[in-house]
């Protein structure tokens, strides 16, 4: 009966713990979101939008309150995972209020830039060979794509897991920062083969010297 009790709590607390990191995760996201709708608001300012430039606008703002609602209201890591959806949506809409207003074409529905979903959603796909790896295909913001194609680092996003801090496009979402910063914390067993994969990460990263790299505000 004890143990029962025991293994239920242990259960409820690792919950709580993978709750914890990704609102934590997701509070970021909310929080860049909201300066760069601060900011858009101020270039605009000076700007006649039209009709399909301020239905995004309005759409980009909703989208940002109902994701900070969501997150308030969270109690589960999976209540904070639905959120990534919403704010994605308010980051293209966002995209296409500046590509109205510049008269460009309204950009497609993307993905997430690979190295940083901050960034906003994937312009085009471009060949990239991580340091020491293979050349794979990836789906990147317009700014990245110009910097890779100048032979230049991109700017790739830091998520700290457990007590590192690790390339976002290695944790494969908010999902997997959680399960991996959690089974770091706990030293579970089954964690043990996620955990090197992370160790290495961690290690490259200092070696190479964090070129290109930057903290969770990119």
């Amino acid at each position: 009966m004890f143990g029962g009790r025991r293994r239920r709590r242990e259960a409820e607390l690792a919950e709580k713990d993978r709750w914890r990191v990704a609102r934590r995760l997701m509070d970021e996201d909310v929080t860049v979101l909201g300066e760069q709708l601060a900011d858009l608001h101020v270039d605009t300012l000076g700007d006649e939008l039209d009709h399909e430039a301020r239905d995004h606008y309005r759409r980009a703002l909703e989208h940002y309150d109902q994701a900070t609602h969501l997150l308030a209201a969270s109690t589960t890591a999976e209540d904070v995972v639905a959120v990534e959806q919403v704010v994605a949506d308010a980051r293209y809409h966002r995209a296409a209020v500046i590509a109205v207003r510049d008269g460009e074409p309204v950009p497609e529905r993307r993905e997430p830039c690979f190295f940083d979903p901050r960034h906003g959603p994937s312009m085009q796909d471009v060949e990239w060979t991580p340091p020491g790896g293979t050349a794979r295909v990836i789906a990147v913001c317009a700014a990245d794509a110009r910097r890779l194609s100048a032979g230049e680092e991109p700017l790739v996003r830091l998520v700290r897991v457990g007590d590192r801090w690790v390339p976002w496009h290695l944790t494969s979402g908010i999902g997997g920062a959680v399960d991996a910063g959690v089974q770091l914390a706990r030293g579970s067993s089954h964690g043990v083969h996620g955990q090197q994969n992370l160790a290495a990460a961690y290690l490259k990263q200092t070696t190479d010297g964090g070129s290109g790299i930057h903290g969770p505000f990119g």
